[in-house]
């Protein structure tokens, strides 16, 4: 079993809203599901670099005010060109702002979409998302 650490984050808008992202249905983890932004970091690539990068192309946004707030992990499959294999996912997860606001989802993404905090438990997430936002009280 391969094992991943993937960087997070929980990013605010002006409005106090929190961005998420729809996962595709066909590829990845979590199919289907609602996430925060983020994803693995390279070998010998900084925590916050790969933050940074990571969010940027996920959604195109600079993020600022970086703060780390929770850590988990999660044992799942990943689909990858028809093919599964079980995964390991350490999960470090920060907060902070979002410095622009123009949005684009990546390839991994179907859609991103900024929510009020209190809608945030309507939504289909992912097992550690759940997991985060029942840590912050949102769910």
């Amino acid at each position: 079993m391969r094992t991943r650490i993937i960087v997070s984050a929980i990013i605010e808008n002006s409005k106090g809203e929190i961005l998420i992202g729809k996962k595709y249905s066909n590829k990845g983890v979590y199919l289907d599901a609602w996430h925060i932004p983020g994803g693995g970091i390279k070998e010998g690539e900084r925590i916050e670099e790969g933050l940074k990068r990571e969010i940027k192309e996920e959604t195109n946004l600079e993020i600022v005010d970086i703060q780390p707030i929770h850590f988990s992990d999660d044992i799942t499959t990943r689909i990858q060109d028809g093919e599964t294999e079980k995964i390991q996912m350490i999960f470090l997860e920060f907060k902070c702002k979002a410095q622009t606001e123009n949005l684009s989802p990546s390839d991994d993404l179907e859609t991103l979409k900024w929510v009020p905090k209190a809608e945030i438990k309507n939504y289909n997430l992912t097992p550690p998302g759940k997991k985060l936002f029942q840590f912050l009280g949102l769910t």
